[in-house]
């Protein structure tokens, strides 16, 4: 299991997701690049009823998916599958993507016409380990305009600063 994806960053990135896109939701969410589902988790942990479908292109992290949100996925609101999100149609009410920055824009493709979505990526550029950075946003101006929208709800940044470094985490919410 890799740890980082309880970081103070994605931690921090995936609360302040919550709290700005909860006010919106609908009964049928897909999270892509799920990883581990902590959205899933901080957002169940929250109060929200519906169903929350997690899809993640590694095999190995499914298991571990499951087992963080154990209590849902028993109860079937959560299910953890292995797949591409470029490859799969996305019909669900809401998208959720906080991994934007490690896969191609085909995915938002792929988005059904009047669905909500929730973009998150960040101005982090760089390509190797860890971060693997492969579609970059050095601006949110960059990050906004990869992403054809018929109405925003909100745009911002959240800083994420450390002693000596830090990065912008960038999010959009809005109708495709």
């Amino acid at each position: 299991m890799n740890l980082d994806s309880f970081s103070h960053g994605q931690i921090k990135s995936k609360i302040w997701l919550a709290e700005n896109i909860e006010k919106y939701l609908c009964n049928n969410i897909v999270v892509l690049g799920s990883w581990y589902n902590l959205t899933a988790f901080i957002l169940k942990t929250r109060g929200y009823k519906g169903s929350i479908l997690g899809i993640d292109i590694d095999p190995s992290v499914k298991e571990i998916a499951n087992k963080i949100c154990n209590t849902w996925y028993i109860q079937g609101e959560v299910e953890n599958i292995t797949g591409d999100a470029t490859n799969i149609p996305l019909t669900h009410e809401v998208v959720i993507n906080c991994s934007s920055e490690h896969m191609t824009t085909k995915w938002f493709d792929n988005v059904q016409q009047g669905s909500l979505v929730c973009i998150q990526s960040s101005n982090i550029i760089d390509n190797n380990d860890p971060w693997y950075v492969t579609n970059p946003s050095p601006t949110i101006t960059s990050f906004v305009e990869k992403y054809n929208l018929s109405k925003t709800l909100f745009c911002d940044t959240l800083r994420i600063q450390y002693d000596n470094w830090g990065y912008d985490r960038y999010m959009l919410i809005g109708i495709k």
